[in-house]
């Protein structure tokens, strides 16, 4: 077993947040951690929020992201992710680069699109690590359980109905799908 996995899977011991022994399956997760976020995570101390984000069952979306996914649309695509991810034995290894854009191209997405809208639902940020180490790391209830937060909170309040303007109070779209030509 590599070094610094048995390094970090003291530390998360340490911080109350695995067992001890530590499975092989929480090790494999470790593995995978430190393959997504490397350098990030040379010291070790710098890992705790990063895993804490991971475990949590939520995250927070900024309103104006949260807004570009108030479509029926987007909701629809979340909602076929989700069933994607529920009929997988195994996340690791997806074929998500490709997965997700044709999941996206059913609901008219466009590719991108289609991967940030996931990733702004699972995450609420742009940038993070590649969704093919995201998804194991996640997990399967998880990635259900945070999808289905983000369509349930699109659907209370002002349903689909979008902003009318932006913060900059130039008219506001959120995403939407186009129709095949």
């Amino acid at each position: 077993m590599n070094a610094n996995v048995l390094a970090l899977a003291r530390r998360m011991q340490e911080w109350g947040l695995l067992e001890t022994p530590a499975p092989d399956a929480a090790l494999r997760w470790i593995e995978i951690f430190l393959e997504a976020y490397g350098e990030r995570v040379a010291d070790l101390d710098l890992a705790r929020p990063l895993v804490l984000a991971l475990r949590a069952e939520s995250c927070v979306v900024p309103a104006l992201e949260l807004e570009r996914l108030r479509s029926r649309e987007v909701l629809f695509f979340l909602d076929a992710v989700a069933q994607y991810v529920d009929a997988q034995p195994e996340l690791r290894a997806l074929p998500l680069a490709h997965d997700l854009p044709a999941i996206g191209e059913e609901f008219g997405l466009n590719a991108h699109d289609a991967v940030d809208s996931v990733r702004m639902a699972l995450t609420g940020v742009r940038d993070d690590v590649p969704l093919e180490f995201l998804f194991p790391l996640l997990g399967h209830d998880r990635i259900l359980i945070r999808v289905g937060a983000i369509n349930a909170r699109l659907l209370h309040g002002r349903g689909l109905e979008p902003i009318a303007f932006g913060p900059d109070g130039a008219p506001f779209e959120p995403i939407h799908g186009k129709r095949p030509s």
